[in-house]
């Protein structure tokens, strides 16, 4: 997972060092406002992320009612 993290970061931060070095050339692909509202979106989207895992986590995943402690240790293999 770092892996395709890393690889995305990487990819975005090549786009945007490309983007740099066309305006300096005066070529505009995209402007600098869509790149800004862009990010935005993105850093929105990733915020957003973080609380409904913090919900999920929090609120919906019981799973110490799931297991019974009086039964033993369920991963050991049986003899």
């Amino acid at each position: 997972m770092k892996k395709i993290i890393g690889f995305i970061i990487l990819l975005l931060s090549l786009a945007f060092i490309g983007i740099i070095i066309l305006r300096v050339w005066g070529i505009t692909i995209v402007s600098v406002d869509n790149v800004l509202r862009s990010g935005y979106i993105l850093l929105l989207l990733g915020v957003l992320i973080v609380v409904l895992i913090l919900i999920y986590g929090a609120f919906l995943k019981s799973d110490g009612s799931k297991y019974d402690k009086n039964i033993g240790n369920n991963a050991h293999p049986k003899l």
